[in-house]
């Protein structure tokens, strides 16, 4: 199966355009037109704009635009397979001591106390 690059190219060619054409016709530049033909998506600015230079390329070469998109998603995901995940390892956190624990306790404690006698001094007022 020929890529959608090529498949681009050949349509531009049997419309007897020429890459200075299709430049002025879409306003893509024509190093972004060759890498499109080329399938060098790597020379173009983002995915995205891939993605919208394919869409414009083919619209104006009169081609089906889903299935040039089409072509170009299975093309990208053959190209671009995900790599495997590296393996992580669980970390256990170091647990607190029982005088840690006493302590966040003892603090809480006082916390509490010191919100009730500020309470009941409002509510006598």
């Amino acid at each position: 199966m020929a890529g959608v690059g090529k498949y681009l190219k050949q349509a531009r060619e049997k419309k007897s355009y020429t890459l200075e054409d299709m430049a002025d016709l879409t306003n893509i530049e024509i190093k972004y037109l060759q890498a499109l033909e080329s399938e060098e998506y790597d020379l173009l600015p983002s995915p995205f704009y891939a993605r919208v230079f394919m869409k414009t390329y083919a619209k104006y070469l009169n081609l089906n635009v889903t299935s040039v998109m089409q072509l170009f998603d299975i093309s990208q995901k053959t190209e671009h397979s995900p790599a495997p995940k590296p393996k992580t390892e669980a970390v256990e956190l170091p647990k607190r001591s029982p005088a840690q624990k006493k302590k966040v306790s003892s603090l809480w404690l006082i916390v509490a106390i010191i919100l009730i006698m500020g309470m009941v001094y409002m509510l006598f007022q």
